[in-house]
């Protein structure tokens, strides 16, 4: 997950050198809740990898990876100087509330349990700041 996250910023970081609508490469703002919901889909996929009940692990990982899908496709949109498109918004909304769904029942004595909720409420919140400041 450390990886995808460097790659990530990475993107962003030489987003300057492509010819992007200045909406699509956001202000401090923006990019600032940008690398928050990476940091707290990244802080998520290391607490879901320690939940011990391996379906409720196995669907809160579906669901991260369909966030971090759309992620790619937003990341790779804003260097091609496209605007991303809406599904993209809806297929990170949809991973995040798919991970919900995957740990609203879950056991609450697995710590893993309560640190993947912390942080899907942060990439939430995060997620929100984007839609709010890109």
């Amino acid at each position: 997950m450390y990886a995808f996250r460097v790659i990530v910023a990475a993107l962003f970081a030489i987003t300057t050198s492509a010819s992007v609508v200045e909406r699509q490469l956001g202000g401090i703002g923006c990019n600032i809740a940008r690398f928050q919901i990476l940091g707290a889909l990244g802080d998520a996929g290391d607490a879901i990898s320690q939940i011990q009940d391996t379906d409720v692990q196995a669907a809160a990982q579906a669901g991260l990876d369909q966030a971090n899908g759309g992620i790619s496709q937003i990341a790779s949109s804003i260097l091609s100087g496209a605007a991303a498109p809406a599904e993209s918004r809806d297929e990170v909304a949809a991973g995040l509330a798919a991970m919900d769904s995957a740990l609203a029942d879950a056991d609450e004595s697995d710590a893993a349990v309560g640190d993947a909720k912390t942080a899907l409420a942060d990439a939430t919140a995060a997620g929100q700041d984007v839609v709010a400041k890109c």
